[in-house]
């Protein structure tokens, strides 16, 4: 099975060595031709560009034949073009519910794409120098991470840092834990703003309603 963008020489290359039947189209690809039709037929706003992305979505990862009509038919409801654009557009090839062959869940190329940009410019070199550039460019890569960790205050990266201060701002520090019962895994948990909470771990229950 090879999946492409639908570029035109590789819709006729693969149909003459590999068959069509082994030929499925990338849904990131895909979605991108249904949103810019969708937006040539009056579709300019973010938010209903977002409610017809999750259309083409339910649409496109249908696991049965009777949820792919039913997710067609609610597309046909909100805009019967947009319906058509689908039908006209070989489903058969992106569609999870339509096409034939095992795609073992990958309905895109974006690791392909991602690689193809990581190697941008040495793609055209030999082997040798193509796997040597690779090395220089990861090792450069890992060179800065290992500075930026290096320069972490407390462990953690400046994003989750901030988001612990938030919630611990929020929350309080605790400041004292008291069990009620063995058994029951029942706790009292103080924390430093006097606030007291019930810890329940068996139910998995906490009375500040966070877990």
């Amino acid at each position: 099975m090879i999946m492409s963008d639908k570029h035109r020489a590789l819709l006729h290359s693969v149909r003459r060595v590999l068959g069509v039947e082994n030929h499925c189209y990338c849904l990131v690809h895909m979605r991108e031709n249904f949103v810019g039709y969708a937006t040539k037929k009056g579709v300019r706003r973010n938010m209903t560009k977002d409610l017809v992305k999750e259309m083409f979505n339910r649409v496109a990862y249908a696991a049965t034949g009777a949820e792919y009509r039913e997710a067609l038919e609610e597309l046909r409801q909100y805009k019967q073009e947009l319906a058509r654009w689908v039908e006209d557009n070989e489903p058969d090839r992106w569609a999870q519910s339509k096409f034939g062959k095992e795609r073992w869940g990958k309905m895109n190329n974006n690791p392909i794409e991602s690689w193809n940009n990581w190697m941008c410019g040495l793609r055209q070199m030999s082997i040798p120098c193509l796997i040597s550039g690779h090395l220089q460019k990861l090792g450069k890569k890992m060179d800065m991470r290992k500075a930026i960790v290096d320069k972490w205050m407390d462990g953690v990266g400046e994003r989750i840092e901030k988001k612990l201060r938030k919630t611990l701002d929020r929350i309080g520090s605790i400041l004292h834990v008291k069990m009620f019962s063995r058994s029951l895994g029942e706790y009292s948990v103080k924390l430093l703003n006097n606030r007291c909470l019930v810890v329940k771990l068996k139910e998995g229950m906490c009375s500040c309603w966070q877990w």
